[in-house]
């Protein structure tokens, strides 16, 4: 089972931030690893899925392309397959992307997560 869920975005002035995550306890993500997953998107600049191993963690994270610049990231165990969560993954990005205005799906990140975490 996933470990949680981070949505952050980047923009020039600021640079990465994180906008939510979910659990909001005991989820943390170092910096590196967050500029880890920017560089990754940004060297292919499409939108899509990409996955990654930091340490003792996996990563699956959906970039919503240069628009938007929003990354919803899926941290796994070190042992889960990042492969097994990527539909479920899109699915769940774009009822996020569909929600941003208000930041309405931020109350929808524990049900998201538990959508995200069911395997099939």
């Amino acid at each position: 089972m996933p470990k949680g869920l981070i949505i952050m975005r980047y923009d020039n002035k600021s640079g990465i931030s994180i906008k939510a995550k979910y659990p909001g306890e005991g989820l943390d993500v170092s910096d590196g690893t967050l500029m880890n997953i920017f560089s990754l998107h940004e060297f292919s600049k499409q939108d899509g899925i990409v996955s990654l191993t930091v340490g003792e963690i996996n990563i699956a994270t959906y970039y919503t392309g240069e628009d938007l610049d929003y990354y919803v990231v899926l941290i796994l165990k070190l042992l889960e397959n990042p492969e097994d969560y990527e539909e479920r993954l899109k699915e769940i990005s774009q009822i996020i992307l569909e929600n941003l205005e208000e930041e309405k799906y931020i109350d929808m990140l524990p049900s998201l997560f538990t959508q995200v975490s069911k395997l099939l």
